[in-house]
């Protein structure tokens, strides 16, 4: 049985019960879709329990002063797997997110993996420049904004794809509960300017867009499972 179809249907019928009738038939399609492609009854979708579901913060190891473009990745990721992101202030600004378990273990992932690419091409991009003789003020941060709006591309498409998807990707009552109560002191200007390198932008668009997570998360869910079981 697989407890990510389930888990999807299972949203589904919560959605079903919403008060915006257009929301709800789209749902109940949407349940009828999965359980005869997936020949699932009713029954065994809401008898199955699911395990991990607490809502938990986790506090990633990416921190940032000036490199505000991490907030803006941090956000995209975070909206795209049911969490929300916020930031623990001392020195300097660390990233955390708050969901069901698994969900923040696979935005860490996902974070930590778009960074580590993101900063894998800028240092051959400012050796490049550097050697020429040119400028590297700006690069980083212009790659990275372009990596990151290639990204938003790429998860846009995939719910057009998956018109299902994007009614599972909304934050569960209980995350959303759990964040109201969470008390912020202020908020943090996160906004990245562009630098004007547009065919450093662009590179970084077209890498954003191709950038391919699917073994990445499952090696680092893996990971993860085996510390727990240990």
């Amino acid at each position: 049985m697989d407890t990510k179809i389930i888990e999807k249907i299972q949203k589904l019928l919560s959605l079903s019960e919403s008060s915006n009738e257009n929301e709800a038939k789209i749902a109940m399609l949407k349940v009828q879709e999965l359980l005869l492609k997936y020949k699932l009854s009713m029954k065994e979708v809401k008898e199955h329990e699911i395990y991990n579901e607490e809502v938990k913060e986790k506090v990633s190891n990416i921190s940032f002063t000036k490199a505000r473009w991490k907030a803006y990745l941090a956000k995209i990721i975070a909206d795209n797997f049911g969490c929300y992101h916020y930031y623990k202030r001392k020195r300097t600004n660390i990233i955390a997110f708050l969901g069901k378990e698994e969900d923040i273990v696979v935005c860490n992932i996902v974070l930590n993996y778009a960074i580590d690419s993101i900063n894998s091409i800028v240092k051959r991009l400012k050796y490049k420049y550097s050697k020429q003789g040119y400028s590297t003020k700006g690069i980083e941060n212009d790659y990275a904004l372009g990596f990151i709006k290639g990204l938003l591309e790429k998860f846009e498409e995939q719910k057009r794809a998956n018109t299902e998807w994007g009614l599972v990707l909304l934050k569960d009552k209980e995350v959303v509960e759990a964040h109201k109560k969470i008390k912020f002191n202020g908020r943090l200007k996160v906004s990245a300017k562009y630098n004007g390198h547009n065919d450093i932008y662009l590179r970084g668009h077209e890498a954003g867009k191709k950038f391919s997570i699917t073994d990445k998360i499952t090696e680092g869910a893996n990971n993860y499972m085996h510390k727990l079981t240990k």
